[in-house]
């Protein structure tokens, strides 16, 4: 079944542009309706949660010359990815230089290790915010165009893999949350603070979430 160029501008209610300033109010206002922007060759149409207000994907319907679909992209708005990126920068400009003498820093491979297992687990929480709210938000607008799917291959929770996982971004988040207590507050940095327990929060809800609603999946069958 083809769908059109009309049923995809049927999942917008507000139209705007794809811009870093409305993309700014958007989240200001707190604004959860479906926004798009519809262009001869692409539909773009994004909307944020309640729950997850800043990581946000912008999904583009790519058109052929029939006004027909034929692809969906993604990308994460421009809100979240600077935000990520500040985030990121103030942990390491706050954490970093009470933790590792300047003189090793030329000296030794370890802070190098310990600033890439940093970056590395930020980064993979951040993944998995955004991963978590594009499956859901995809899987409505299937439904809203009756877009067929092959069956969604159940991967197990508690798997090899994601146990790995889970044993580095729990601690971590454990450890995000130290420093936001024990070294943010007492040093008044009071939104990097709230970024973090807020990213922190935000992963960790996503996680329980997906574990508890498979779980139940699992209980149906």
């Amino acid at each position: 079944m083809e769908i059109t160029k009309k049923e995809i501008e049927q999942l917008i209610e507000l139209r705007k542009e794809d811009t870093f300033l409305n993309h700014f109010w958007n989240i200001l206002s707190r604004n959860y309706q479906p926004n798009g922007e519809v262009g001869r060759t692409e539909i773009k149409v994004w909307r944020q949660s309640i729950w997850n207000s800043t990581f946000y994907p912008i999904f583009i319907f790519e058109l052929n010359a029939n006004n027909h679909l034929v692809n969906i992209k993604d990308k994460i708005n421009p809100i979240g990815k600077l935000f990520f990126v500040l985030f990121v920068a103030g942990q390491l400009y706050l954490l970093l230089p009470r933790t590792l003498p300047q003189a090793d820093y030329l000296l030794s491979w370890v802070p190098f290790l310990v600033v890439f297992a940093f970056l590395w687990i930020l980064i993979l929480i951040g993944r998995s915010l955004y991963r978590f709210e594009k499956k859901n938000q995809l899987k409505q607008i299937f439904e809203i165009l009756d877009i067929e799917t092959e069956p969604e291959k159940i991967e197990k929770e508690w798997s090899l893999k994601n146990i790995l996982i889970r044993s580095f971004t729990y601690p971590f988040c454990l450890f995000l949350i130290f420093l936001s207590i024990f070294l943010y507050i007492p040093e008044g940095q009071y939104l990097l603070t709230f970024g973090t327990l807020s990213m922190v929060g935000f992963y960790l809800v996503s996680d329980l979430r997906m574990i508890l609603r498979k779980k139940t999946n699992g209980n149906n069958v």
